[in-house]
Formats: C-alpha cells, sequence, structure tokens
C-alpha cells in the first residue's frame, strides 16, 4: 500500500534553473554542483521507490512513504523511505545512497566510496539511518505507537559493491534492485513463535488495513518539507550589485529576463491552458517544469517504456540536456508533446492488457 508518493524536489530544480542567468563562473560552478547532487540524490531514491512499489505497492500488510521529512522538538529526520509491517509491528527506515563505486568501512568506522583507484571520503550512511531513526522513535513515542519497533536500513544502487568485513551488525545494507528477495529472507527467518507473536499482537492492536491507512495519513500530516534559500546559499545576495557576466555556458538552461520577476509580482508560472501536472504510471511518473514563459522541461524515471514515450515524442522538436537528463521543449509545442505522450502511454497499457 503506498502511502505517500516522493515530493522530488521539482520546486529545488526549477529555482536552481531560474538562477542560473544569474551566477558568476565561481557561482555557476557551485550551482551546477549543486543541481548535479540533487538530482542524482532524486534519481537514486526514484529508482528505490519504483522497485517497492512494484514489489509492495498493492500489498495490503505493507504501507510505503517515500521522501518523509518530520521533526521532534526541533529535530528532524529526512526520511528516504518507511517500509511498515504492521503484522509484523515493525518499520524499516531506509537510507538511499545512489554510489556507483565499492563502499568500504574501515575498523574505525569510517566509510570511502572509491571510483577505480580514487578514493572519497563519504558520511557514514549507517550513522546518518541511525540518527534519523532515533527522531523517528521520539515521534512515534509522542503519538502513541511507540510499541512499533523501528529498524534503520541503507540501500544502495546495484551497480556498487560494498566491503562489509567491518560493516556493524545492527544496520543491513541492501541493494535495492534485490530488497524485495532480501524482505522475503528476512520474514522466513523469523521463528514460529515469533510469527505467532507477532500476528497475536496485530491481532489485538487492531493493526488492519484501517489502521495503516490512518497511520500514514497521520505520518503525512506530520510531514514537513525543508525550504532552501538557494540565493543565499549560492552568494548571490552579494552578487545582486555586481556587473560581472555569467561567463561561459551554463550546464543549466538560463531564463529570460522576464523570469527574474519575483513571483508575487508575476503571479503563477502556468500559463493559461498550460497543463504541468505530472503524468502518474505505474512505472513512474513523468514531470513538467517551466522554464519561464518560453519553455518547458520535461523528466521521466528512467524505465524504458516512460523513456520511449518521451523520447520518441520529443526528439526532433525540442532538445535533450545530457547532464540533467532531460528535454525542453518549447511552450507553444508542450500542449501537443504532452497529448502525443499520454497517448503513447494508452498504447503501452493496451499492450500490457492485451
Amino acid at each position: 500500500m503506498i502511502l505517500k508518493q516522493s515530493d522530488e524536489r521539482r520546486s529545488d530544480l526549477a529555482e536552481l534553473t531560474r538562477l542560473a542567468s544569474r551566477c558568476n563562473t565561481a557561482q555557476k560552478r557551485k550551482l551546477d554542483n549543486e543541481y548535479k547532487k540533487l538530482t542524482a540524490g532524486i534519481r537514486g531514491e526514484r529508482d528505490a521507490a519504483h522497485v517497492m512499489n512494484r514489489t509492495f505497492g498493492e500489498a495490503g500488510r505493507v504501507g510505503l512513504l517515500h521522501d518523509l521529512r518530520i521533526g521532534v522538538r526541533g529535530e528532524f529526520a529526512q526520511i528516504d523511505h518507511l517500509v511498515i509491517h504492521r503484522v509484523q509491528g515493525r518499520i524499516w527506515l531506509c537510507e538511499t545512497k545512489n554510489y556507483g563505486g565499492r563502499l568500504q568501512c574501515n575498523e574505525h568506522g569510517e566509510w570511502t566510496v572509491w571510483y577505480g583507484k580514487k578514493p572519497k571520503p563519504v558520511s557514514s550512511p549507517i550513522q546518518q539511518a541511525r540518527l534519523q531513526a532515533i527522531v523517528l522513535r521520539r515521534w512515534l513515542e509522542e503519538n502513541g505507537y511507540g510499541y512499533l519497533e523501528v529498524l534503520p536500513l541503507v540501500l544502495i544502487a546495484p551497480t556498487a559493491s560494498v566491503d562489509r568485513r567491518h560493516v556493524p551488525e545492527d544496520v543491513t545494507i541492501v541493494k535495492w534492485d534485490q530488497f524485495g528477495d532480501w524482505w522475503e529472507r528476512q520474514a522466513a527467518d523469523l521463528s514460529a513463535l515469533s510469527a505467532v507473536k507477532m500476528a497475536a499482537g496485530a491481532f489485538w492492536e487492531k493493526r488492519d488495513k484501517a489502521w495503516l491507512s490512518e497511520f500514514g495519513e497521520k505520518l503525512c500530516r506530520a510531514h514537513t518539507p525543508i525550504v532552501f534559500d538557494w540565493e543565499a546559499r549560492l552568494g548571490l545576495e552579494q552578487a545582486d550589485g555586481s556587473d560581472t557576466p555569467c561567463e561561459g555556458s551554463s550546464s543549466v538552461h538560463p531564463l529570460s529576463a522576464s523570469d527574474r520577476t519575483p513571483p508575487e509580482a508575476k503571479g503563477p508560472v502556468d500559463e493559461p491552458g498550460l497543463d504541468l501536472s505530472p503524468l502518474k504510471t505505474p512505472d513512474g511518473d513523468i514531470t513538467f517544469i517551466a522554464l519561464g514563459d518560453t519553455e518547458v522541461a520535461i523528466r521521466n524515471a528512467a524505465i524504458e517504456p516512460l523513456i520511449e514515450a518521451v523520447r520518441g515524442t520529443v526528439k526532433g522538436r525540442g532538445r535533450w540536456q545530457p547532464r540533467y537528463k532531460n528535454w525542453i521543449v518549447k511552450v507553444e509545442d508542450f500542449a501537443e508533446v504532452r497529448c502525443q505522450i499520454e497517448a503513447r502511454l494508452a498504447e503501452v497499457r493496451e499492450q500490457r492488457r492485451a
């Protein structure tokens, strides 16, 4: 049961795109780095969510929440995924890491990602998961769910490898494409007595589907999306009075001067008749972001049916941004492009039914 989908940080991507034309050379490099980290994180969380949704989306005993941020007394937990098993009375808090190299932990608990022979020190994903779990446990206790067990878990990309010799035993590391198999193994490892006790607890505490839905709704109401001050983070407050031009070509497409008008003075971004609502499919979402008054960015999950639907429609009438994995089309072409993408998706659905 899917209780919450990911927010996907579309507003942050749009804001970084909007700010690109105001950057000088140093700020542009910083912006490109922030955009790259943000899109890599979104891609990893989206791919992991896709696997989870396919595995548990229709399961009555399991609830899924993606991209959840909850706080207790000023402390917040930014949670990539929550997997709730209402019968077992367990919650797996999943921290997603989209590393492409070899992940290694030494005997001191220090983590490094190796890309070939090049090491890159990184924060401990296990410690991050543990800290998120502490805040979640506090929230559960304060809201009457303290009887639920919280288990931290780290999800990594299928292309990554892990040196597990010094990995602590209290946190599990799983490749997200193997999450379903791991889930079945952990359930099979439960003793008969433990399974009976869990089932009895679920019965007496009335942890049925209605309970799971209500629990998910409470978590969603507690969700507090993080808001970044990107202008301050990029140092644009100091750059506003500078005449330094943006040298070179930015990896993020800059907007026209009209797009720099403050939103409160400009009104809604959407033009009349411009439908920017996401196209939701069983394979993931196709999202649309207005780039000022002239263009629209189109992003899709890296799933073959969605890739074919978008690329087959846009190729030849828009341009591809390889660094950011999106297509750009003109506003005047967008309505027809969206309609054709929807038609291609409908064809895919019909083929699957057949």
